[in-house]
Protein backbone atom coordinates (compact mmCIF):
# COMPACT_ATOMS: atom_id res chain seq x y z
CA UNK A 1 0.00 0.00 0.00
CA UNK A 2 1.39 3.28 -1.03
CA UNK A 3 -0.07 5.75 2.16
CA UNK A 4 -1.17 4.76 5.24
CA UNK A 5 -2.20 6.79 8.21
CA UNK A 6 -2.85 5.69 11.86
CA UNK A 7 -5.36 7.39 13.65
CA UNK A 8 -5.40 6.49 17.72
CA UNK A 9 -8.51 8.30 18.77
CA UNK A 10 -7.60 7.90 23.03
CA UNK A 11 -9.88 7.14 25.20
CA UNK A 12 -12.30 6.27 22.99
CA UNK A 13 -14.59 2.84 24.23
CA UNK A 14 -16.21 1.19 21.03
CA UNK A 15 -19.91 0.50 22.94
CA UNK A 16 -19.92 4.35 23.10
CA UNK A 17 -19.87 4.51 19.14
CA UNK A 18 -23.00 4.61 17.46
CA UNK A 19 -21.65 2.41 14.68
CA UNK A 20 -20.64 0.00 17.35
CA UNK A 21 -24.54 -0.02 18.43
CA UNK A 22 -24.09 3.34 21.38
CA UNK A 23 -28.09 4.88 21.05
CA UNK A 24 -27.26 8.35 20.92
CA UNK A 25 -25.65 9.27 17.77
CA UNK A 26 -22.16 10.08 18.58
CA UNK A 27 -20.36 8.89 15.46
CA UNK A 28 -22.29 9.59 11.79
CA UNK A 29 -19.28 10.80 10.07
CA UNK A 30 -17.42 7.19 10.90
CA UNK A 31 -20.60 5.74 10.64
CA UNK A 32 -20.62 6.61 6.98
CA UNK A 33 -16.38 5.69 6.57
CA UNK A 34 -17.93 1.83 8.05
CA UNK A 35 -20.51 1.47 5.05
CA UNK A 36 -17.25 1.64 2.96
CA UNK A 37 -15.03 -0.48 5.20
CA UNK A 38 -13.86 -3.26 7.68
CA UNK A 39 -14.99 -2.94 11.17
CA UNK A 40 -13.93 -5.32 13.95
CA UNK A 41 -16.47 -6.24 16.34
CA UNK A 42 -14.08 -7.47 19.19
CA UNK A 43 -10.72 -5.69 19.43
CA UNK A 44 -9.48 -6.11 22.97
CA UNK A 45 -6.87 -3.36 23.93
CA UNK A 46 -4.87 -5.97 26.44
CA UNK A 47 -2.47 -3.36 28.47
CA UNK A 48 -4.03 0.09 29.49
CA UNK A 49 -3.38 2.81 29.58
CA UNK A 50 -1.97 4.63 27.23
CA UNK A 51 2.06 4.09 27.53
CA UNK A 52 1.52 0.18 27.33
CA UNK A 53 -1.28 0.11 25.12
CA UNK A 54 0.19 2.38 22.42
CA UNK A 55 3.29 0.44 22.69
CA UNK A 56 1.91 -2.68 21.65
CA UNK A 57 0.03 -1.31 18.99
CA UNK A 58 3.48 0.50 17.95
CA UNK A 59 5.86 -3.25 18.40
CA UNK A 60 3.40 -5.75 18.00
CA UNK A 61 4.22 -7.59 21.26
CA UNK A 62 3.21 -8.30 24.87
CA UNK A 63 4.12 -6.52 27.82
CA UNK A 64 6.00 -9.55 28.73
CA UNK A 65 8.11 -8.97 25.97
CA UNK A 66 8.16 -5.18 25.72
CA UNK A 67 7.57 -4.44 29.92
CA UNK A 68 6.17 -1.17 29.57
CA UNK A 69 3.45 -1.89 32.34
CA UNK A 70 3.10 1.73 33.78
CA UNK A 71 1.77 4.95 32.88
CA UNK A 72 4.97 7.93 33.02
CA UNK A 73 7.12 5.04 34.48
CA UNK A 74 11.05 5.14 35.10
CA UNK A 75 11.67 2.10 32.32
CA UNK A 76 12.01 3.09 28.43
CA UNK A 77 11.62 0.74 25.64
CA UNK A 78 14.52 -1.08 25.13
CA UNK A 79 15.71 0.33 21.97
CA UNK A 80 16.49 -3.83 20.49
CA UNK A 81 12.61 -3.47 20.24
CA UNK A 82 11.92 -1.72 17.13
CA UNK A 83 8.75 0.22 16.78
CA UNK A 84 6.50 0.46 13.17
CA UNK A 85 7.64 4.23 12.34
CA UNK A 86 10.96 2.97 12.61
CA UNK A 87 10.45 0.07 10.48
CA UNK A 88 8.56 1.92 7.96
CA UNK A 89 11.45 4.67 7.94
CA UNK A 90 14.20 2.39 7.71
CA UNK A 91 12.38 0.33 4.57
CA UNK A 92 11.71 3.52 2.08
CA UNK A 93 9.12 4.92 3.36
CA UNK A 94 8.23 9.13 4.81
CA UNK A 95 6.99 9.27 8.10
CA UNK A 96 5.19 11.56 10.47
CA UNK A 97 2.95 12.20 13.48
CA UNK A 98 0.74 14.81 15.02
CA UNK A 99 1.31 13.41 18.28
CA UNK A 100 2.48 14.54 21.57
CA UNK A 101 3.31 10.93 23.82
CA UNK A 102 7.25 11.67 23.13
CA UNK A 103 9.85 9.61 24.67
CA UNK A 104 10.12 6.09 22.71
CA UNK A 105 7.41 7.15 20.36
CA UNK A 106 9.20 9.46 18.84
CA UNK A 107 11.48 7.04 17.26
CA UNK A 108 11.27 6.86 13.63
CA UNK A 109 10.66 10.49 12.38
CA UNK A 110 12.93 13.39 11.38
CA UNK A 111 12.80 15.62 14.11
CA UNK A 112 10.58 18.17 12.59
CA UNK A 113 8.08 15.82 11.30
CA UNK A 114 6.91 14.89 15.08
CA UNK A 115 4.93 17.55 15.54
CA UNK A 116 2.39 18.06 18.95
CA UNK A 117 -0.08 20.85 19.26
CA UNK A 118 -2.17 22.56 21.89
CA UNK A 119 -5.53 24.38 22.83
CA UNK A 120 -7.70 26.27 24.76
CA UNK A 121 -8.84 24.50 28.16
CA UNK A 122 -11.56 26.47 29.17
CA UNK A 123 -15.10 25.63 29.80
CA UNK A 124 -16.41 24.86 26.55
CA UNK A 125 -13.20 26.18 23.98
CA UNK A 126 -11.55 22.93 24.53
CA UNK A 127 -11.68 22.38 20.73
CA UNK A 128 -8.70 19.29 21.27
CA UNK A 129 -9.40 17.86 17.64
CA UNK A 130 -9.30 20.33 15.24
CA UNK A 131 -5.79 21.82 16.78
CA UNK A 132 -4.55 18.15 16.06
CA UNK A 133 -6.17 18.47 12.72
CA UNK A 134 -3.91 21.74 12.16
CA UNK A 135 -0.91 19.99 12.92
CA UNK A 136 -2.18 16.49 10.78
CA UNK A 137 -2.91 18.73 7.52
CA UNK A 138 0.44 20.45 7.84
CA UNK A 139 2.18 17.43 8.16
CA UNK A 140 0.08 15.99 4.97
CA UNK A 141 1.35 18.30 3.06
CA UNK A 142 4.66 17.85 3.71
CA UNK A 143 4.17 14.21 3.04
CA UNK A 144 2.61 14.41 -0.47
CA UNK A 145 5.51 17.18 -1.16
CA UNK A 146 8.26 14.12 -1.85
CA UNK A 147 8.44 11.06 -3.78
CA UNK A 148 8.48 8.12 -1.37
CA UNK A 149 5.28 6.23 0.06
CA UNK A 150 4.21 7.58 3.21
CA UNK A 151 3.00 6.75 6.81
CA UNK A 152 1.22 9.33 9.68
CA UNK A 153 0.10 8.60 12.90
CA UNK A 154 -2.38 10.92 13.89
CA UNK A 155 -3.41 11.12 17.90
CA UNK A 156 -6.52 12.84 18.66
CA UNK A 157 -7.72 13.02 22.90
CA UNK A 158 -11.31 13.43 22.58
CA UNK A 159 -12.78 12.07 24.49
CA UNK A 160 -9.59 11.54 27.22
CA UNK A 161 -10.85 14.05 30.51
CA UNK A 162 -11.32 16.84 31.36
CA UNK A 163 -14.60 16.24 28.58
CA UNK A 164 -15.27 19.67 27.92
CA UNK A 165 -16.43 20.03 24.39
CA UNK A 166 -17.18 23.33 22.56
CA UNK A 167 -20.65 24.50 21.98
CA UNK A 168 -22.95 23.64 20.51
CA UNK A 169 -21.89 19.71 21.30
CA UNK A 170 -22.17 20.10 24.87
CA UNK A 171 -25.67 20.24 25.04
CA UNK A 172 -26.33 17.67 22.40
CA UNK A 173 -27.24 14.88 24.31
CA UNK A 174 -28.44 16.55 27.66
CA UNK A 175 -31.40 18.95 28.20
CA UNK A 176 -31.63 19.43 31.98
CA UNK A 177 -29.76 20.95 35.06
CA UNK A 178 -26.34 19.82 35.34
CA UNK A 179 -25.92 22.03 38.58
CA UNK A 180 -29.31 20.83 40.04
CA UNK A 181 -28.83 21.53 44.04
CA UNK A 182 -31.47 18.66 44.77
CA UNK A 183 -29.58 15.95 42.48
CA UNK A 184 -26.74 14.00 44.85
CA UNK A 185 -26.01 11.63 42.19
CA UNK A 186 -22.41 13.06 41.66
CA UNK A 187 -21.75 12.52 45.44
CA UNK A 188 -20.12 9.26 45.18
CA UNK A 189 -17.91 10.72 42.89
CA UNK A 190 -16.36 13.86 44.56
CA UNK A 191 -15.41 11.55 47.15
CA UNK A 192 -13.42 9.45 45.46
CA UNK A 193 -10.25 10.41 47.19
CA UNK A 194 -7.31 10.14 44.73
CA UNK A 195 -9.85 11.98 42.13
CA UNK A 196 -11.70 14.83 44.20
CA UNK A 197 -9.87 17.35 43.59
CA UNK A 198 -9.37 16.91 39.95
CA UNK A 199 -13.16 16.10 39.76
CA UNK A 200 -13.90 19.38 41.68
CA UNK A 201 -11.12 21.56 39.29
CA UNK A 202 -12.87 19.80 36.33
CA UNK A 203 -17.03 19.57 36.38
CA UNK A 204 -17.97 22.69 37.35
CA UNK A 205 -19.80 25.26 35.44
CA UNK A 206 -18.40 28.72 35.57
CA UNK A 207 -19.60 32.02 35.98
CA UNK A 208 -19.75 33.69 32.66
CA UNK A 209 -19.11 37.17 33.80
CA UNK A 210 -16.28 36.07 36.65
CA UNK A 211 -15.16 32.56 35.00
CA UNK A 212 -11.80 32.43 37.09
CA UNK A 213 -13.45 32.76 40.12
CA UNK A 214 -13.84 29.98 42.54
CA UNK A 215 -16.46 31.14 44.90
CA UNK A 216 -18.95 31.49 42.05
CA UNK A 217 -18.43 28.30 40.15
CA UNK A 218 -21.61 25.35 40.32
CA UNK A 219 -20.45 21.76 41.19
CA UNK A 220 -21.79 19.55 38.32
CA UNK A 221 -24.29 17.37 40.93
CA UNK A 222 -26.17 15.54 37.54
CA UNK A 223 -24.15 12.38 36.72
CA UNK A 224 -26.07 12.15 33.70
CA UNK A 225 -24.61 15.44 32.15
CA UNK A 226 -21.17 13.50 32.66
CA UNK A 227 -21.36 10.96 30.97
CA UNK A 228 -23.56 13.17 27.81
CA UNK A 229 -20.31 15.38 28.40
CA UNK A 230 -18.17 11.87 27.12
CA UNK A 231 -20.51 11.11 23.91
CA UNK A 232 -20.58 15.01 23.37
CA UNK A 233 -16.65 14.97 23.45
CA UNK A 234 -17.10 11.83 20.71
CA UNK A 235 -19.47 13.33 18.31
CA UNK A 236 -17.14 17.06 18.49
CA UNK A 237 -14.32 14.47 17.74
CA UNK A 238 -16.66 12.72 14.80
CA UNK A 239 -17.28 16.10 13.14
CA UNK A 240 -13.51 16.83 12.99
CA UNK A 241 -12.47 13.98 11.79
CA UNK A 242 -15.04 14.78 9.07
CA UNK A 243 -13.12 17.83 8.30
CA UNK A 244 -9.98 15.69 8.15
CA UNK A 245 -11.76 13.10 5.42
CA UNK A 246 -12.81 16.36 3.13
CA UNK A 247 -9.26 17.11 2.81
CA UNK A 248 -7.74 13.78 1.85
CA UNK A 249 -10.98 13.42 -0.14
CA UNK A 250 -10.02 16.92 -1.97
CA UNK A 251 -6.68 16.21 -2.14
CA UNK A 252 -7.33 12.87 -4.14
CA UNK A 253 -6.05 10.15 -1.34
CA UNK A 254 -8.97 8.69 -0.48
CA UNK A 255 -8.78 5.51 -2.71
CA UNK A 256 -5.32 5.71 -2.43
CA UNK A 257 -4.40 5.41 1.77
CA UNK A 258 -5.17 2.84 4.05
CA UNK A 259 -6.69 4.21 7.10
CA UNK A 260 -6.70 2.53 10.01
CA UNK A 261 -8.81 3.56 13.00
CA UNK A 262 -8.38 2.21 16.60
CA UNK A 263 -8.01 3.36 19.96
CA UNK A 264 -5.46 2.37 23.15
CA UNK A 265 -8.22 2.03 25.38
CA UNK A 266 -11.44 3.12 26.21
CA UNK A 267 -13.06 4.93 29.51
CA UNK A 268 -14.83 3.59 32.53
CA UNK A 269 -17.99 6.67 33.25
CA UNK A 270 -20.03 5.24 36.22
CA UNK A 271 -20.87 1.19 35.33
CA UNK A 272 -18.62 -0.24 37.95
CA UNK A 273 -17.67 2.98 40.50
CA UNK A 274 -14.26 3.65 38.97
CA UNK A 275 -15.15 7.13 37.73
CA UNK A 276 -14.59 8.60 34.97
CA UNK A 277 -11.04 7.12 34.04
CA UNK A 278 -9.61 4.16 32.17
CA UNK A 279 -8.90 1.79 35.03
CA UNK A 280 -10.45 -1.89 35.33
CA UNK A 281 -10.06 -4.54 32.44
CA UNK A 282 -13.51 -4.48 31.87
CA UNK A 283 -15.10 -4.10 28.44
CA UNK A 284 -15.67 0.11 29.03
CA UNK A 285 -11.71 -0.03 29.11
CA UNK A 286 -10.47 -2.87 27.29
CA UNK A 287 -13.25 -3.11 24.48
CA UNK A 288 -11.96 -0.12 21.56
CA UNK A 289 -12.52 0.16 17.62
CA UNK A 290 -10.76 -1.13 15.16
CA UNK A 291 -11.72 0.01 11.49
CA UNK A 292 -9.79 -0.17 7.96
CA UNK A 293 -10.87 1.66 5.08
CA UNK A 294 -9.44 1.36 1.11
CA UNK A 295 -11.88 0.96 -1.58
CA UNK A 296 -8.86 -0.76 -3.83
CA UNK A 297 -8.66 -3.15 -1.07
CA UNK A 298 -10.81 -3.09 2.13
CA UNK A 299 -13.81 -5.60 1.81
CA UNK A 300 -16.66 -2.76 1.81
CA UNK A 301 -19.09 -2.91 4.70
CA UNK A 302 -17.64 -6.26 6.19
CA UNK A 303 -18.45 -6.33 10.06
CA UNK A 304 -15.65 -9.43 11.48
CA UNK A 305 -16.24 -11.12 14.90
CA UNK A 306 -13.48 -12.97 16.28
CA UNK A 307 -11.12 -11.45 18.75
CA UNK A 308 -8.34 -9.26 18.07
CA UNK A 309 -6.11 -7.03 19.53
CA UNK A 310 -3.63 -4.15 19.60
CA UNK A 311 -1.24 -6.05 19.04
CA UNK A 312 -2.26 -7.09 15.62
CA UNK A 313 -2.09 -3.62 14.34
CA UNK A 314 1.49 -3.34 13.66
CA UNK A 315 2.07 -6.66 11.42
CA UNK A 316 -0.98 -5.98 9.82
CA UNK A 317 0.36 -2.47 8.87
CA UNK A 318 3.78 -3.73 7.44
CA UNK A 319 2.04 -6.55 5.52
CA UNK A 320 -0.35 -3.79 3.46
CA UNK A 321 2.87 -2.28 3.24
CA UNK A 322 4.53 -5.01 1.63
CA UNK A 323 7.26 -5.30 4.52
CA UNK A 324 5.40 -8.27 6.02
CA UNK A 325 9.01 -9.89 6.15
CA UNK A 326 9.92 -7.53 8.94
CA UNK A 327 7.05 -8.50 10.81
CA UNK A 328 8.67 -11.57 11.21
CA UNK A 329 12.32 -10.21 11.50
CA UNK A 330 11.17 -8.75 14.51
CA UNK A 331 9.61 -11.39 15.31
CA UNK A 332 6.39 -9.93 16.24
CA UNK A 333 3.97 -11.52 18.42
CA UNK A 334 0.88 -9.98 17.12
CA UNK A 335 -0.90 -11.46 13.80
CA UNK A 336 -1.63 -9.88 10.25
CA UNK A 337 -5.13 -9.24 9.53
CA UNK A 338 -5.12 -8.96 6.10
CA UNK A 339 -5.75 -12.69 5.59
CA UNK A 340 -8.85 -12.63 7.78
CA UNK A 341 -10.11 -9.53 6.22
CA UNK A 342 -9.75 -11.16 2.95
CA UNK A 343 -11.28 -13.99 3.57
CA UNK A 344 -13.61 -12.36 5.50
CA UNK A 345 -13.15 -15.32 8.46
CA UNK A 346 -15.06 -14.76 11.79
CA UNK A 347 -12.29 -16.52 14.21
CA UNK A 348 -9.91 -13.28 14.76
CA UNK A 349 -6.41 -13.66 15.20
CA UNK A 350 -6.49 -15.54 18.97
CA UNK A 351 -8.65 -17.62 21.17
CA UNK A 352 -7.34 -16.05 24.53
CA UNK A 353 -6.03 -12.90 25.74
CA UNK A 354 -3.47 -11.85 28.54
CA UNK A 355 -4.57 -8.37 30.30
CA UNK A 356 -2.82 -6.29 32.37
CA UNK A 357 -2.84 -2.66 34.11
CA UNK A 358 -0.66 -0.84 36.23
CA UNK A 359 -1.61 2.50 36.69
CA UNK A 360 -4.19 3.66 39.07
CA UNK A 361 -4.72 -0.24 40.32
CA UNK A 362 -2.77 -3.69 39.39
CA UNK A 363 -4.75 -6.16 37.97
CA UNK A 364 -4.29 -9.03 35.46
CA UNK A 365 -7.19 -10.64 33.68
CA UNK A 366 -7.34 -13.33 30.93
CA UNK A 367 -10.45 -13.22 28.24
CA UNK A 368 -11.82 -15.21 25.74
CA UNK A 369 -14.82 -14.86 23.54
CA UNK A 370 -17.38 -16.08 26.82
CA UNK A 371 -15.20 -15.50 29.83
CA UNK A 372 -13.63 -12.53 31.55
CA UNK A 373 -10.82 -13.40 34.72
CA UNK A 374 -9.33 -10.06 36.88
CA UNK A 375 -7.42 -11.17 39.47
CA UNK A 376 -5.49 -8.82 41.83
CA UNK A 377 -2.43 -9.15 42.59
CA UNK A 378 -1.62 -7.38 45.87
CA UNK A 379 -0.90 -3.88 44.82
CA UNK A 380 -4.61 -1.97 44.48
CA UNK A 381 -5.38 0.78 47.06
CA UNK A 382 -8.36 -0.37 49.33
CA UNK A 383 -9.64 2.76 48.44
CA UNK A 384 -10.94 0.84 44.85
CA UNK A 385 -12.91 -0.93 47.04
CA UNK A 386 -12.42 -4.00 44.09
CA UNK A 387 -12.99 -8.12 44.84
CA UNK A 388 -9.83 -10.11 44.35
CA UNK A 389 -11.38 -12.34 42.26
CA UNK A 390 -13.73 -11.80 39.42
CA UNK A 391 -15.32 -13.59 36.78
CA UNK A 392 -18.20 -12.50 33.93
CA UNK A 393 -19.95 -14.40 31.57
CA UNK A 394 -19.35 -11.64 28.74
CA UNK A 395 -22.26 -13.79 26.26
CA UNK A 396 -24.79 -13.28 29.18
CA UNK A 397 -23.36 -10.58 30.83
CA UNK A 398 -21.69 -8.34 28.38
CA UNK A 399 -21.82 -5.12 31.02
CA UNK A 400 -19.74 -7.37 33.68
CA UNK A 401 -22.24 -6.85 36.35
CA UNK A 402 -22.37 -9.88 37.99
CA UNK A 403 -19.31 -11.66 39.24
CA UNK A 404 -19.55 -15.25 38.90
CA UNK A 405 -16.19 -16.50 40.58
CA UNK A 406 -18.02 -17.97 43.72
CA UNK A 407 -20.70 -19.84 42.02
CA UNK A 408 -18.46 -21.01 39.40
CA UNK A 409 -14.94 -21.65 40.58
CA UNK A 410 -14.37 -24.16 38.91
CA UNK A 411 -14.32 -22.30 35.19
CA UNK A 412 -11.70 -19.77 37.57
CA UNK A 413 -9.31 -22.63 37.77
CA UNK A 414 -9.69 -23.34 34.41
CA UNK A 415 -8.83 -19.68 33.29
CA UNK A 416 -6.55 -19.34 36.03
CA UNK A 417 -4.83 -22.67 35.02
CA UNK A 418 -4.64 -21.47 31.54
CA UNK A 419 -3.25 -17.90 32.03
CA UNK A 420 -0.32 -19.66 34.54
CA UNK A 421 0.67 -21.90 31.89
CA UNK A 422 0.35 -18.93 29.22
CA UNK A 423 2.68 -16.78 31.39
CA UNK A 424 5.54 -19.65 32.09
CA UNK A 425 6.01 -20.22 28.89
CA UNK A 426 5.83 -16.53 27.89
CA UNK A 427 8.57 -15.70 30.78
CA UNK A 428 10.88 -18.84 29.77
CA UNK A 429 10.89 -17.25 26.25
CA UNK A 430 11.44 -13.89 27.09
CA UNK A 431 14.16 -14.56 30.04
CA UNK A 432 12.63 -11.45 31.73
CA UNK A 433 10.72 -10.41 34.60
CA UNK A 434 7.38 -10.32 34.93
CA UNK A 435 6.39 -6.97 35.33
CA UNK A 436 3.54 -7.22 37.34
CA UNK A 437 5.36 -8.40 39.81
CA UNK A 438 8.48 -6.13 39.08
CA UNK A 439 6.85 -2.54 38.86
CA UNK A 440 4.70 -0.78 41.14
CA UNK A 441 1.72 1.33 40.05
CA UNK A 442 2.83 5.17 39.18
CA UNK A 443 -0.99 7.25 39.72
CA UNK A 444 -1.91 7.60 43.11
CA UNK A 445 -3.58 11.44 42.90
CA UNK A 446 -4.49 13.71 40.49
CA UNK A 447 -5.64 17.49 40.10
CA UNK A 448 -4.78 20.70 41.38
CA UNK A 449 -6.43 21.66 45.13
CA UNK A 450 -5.91 25.51 44.71
CA UNK A 451 -8.07 25.18 41.86
CA UNK A 452 -10.69 22.97 42.97
CA UNK A 453 -14.32 24.12 43.58
CA UNK A 454 -15.37 23.80 47.40
CA UNK A 455 -17.59 20.59 47.65
CA UNK A 456 -19.92 20.64 50.52
CA UNK A 457 -22.37 17.35 51.24
CA UNK A 458 -25.76 18.16 51.38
Amino acid sequence: MRNIILFSLDTLRASSMSCYGHPNLTTPHLDSLVQNSTLFESCISPHIPTHPAHTTMFTGKDVLTHQIITQGGRLNLSENIRTLPELLSESGYFTVAADKLGRWFQRGYAEDHYRGYSWETRYLNARKAEAVNRTAIDLLEIAQSQDKPWFAFLHYWDPHTPYLPPAPFERMFYSGDECDPENASMDAVYACEPFTDYFRQWMCKPDPDDPDNLEKKQLWTDRKYVNAQYDASIAYMDASLSQLFQYLHDCGLMDETLLIITADHGEELDEHELWYDHHGLYQTNCHIPLILHCPELIPKGQRLDGLVTLKDIAPTVLDYAGKSSLAEQEKMEGTSLRSIIESGSEDGSCEDIYLTECGWMKKRGWQTQKWKLILETGGTPEVYNTPDVELYDLEDDPDEIYNLAEEADDVVAQLKKDMDAFLKRRLDETGLPDPTVEQDITMRRIGDKTQAVPYHKK
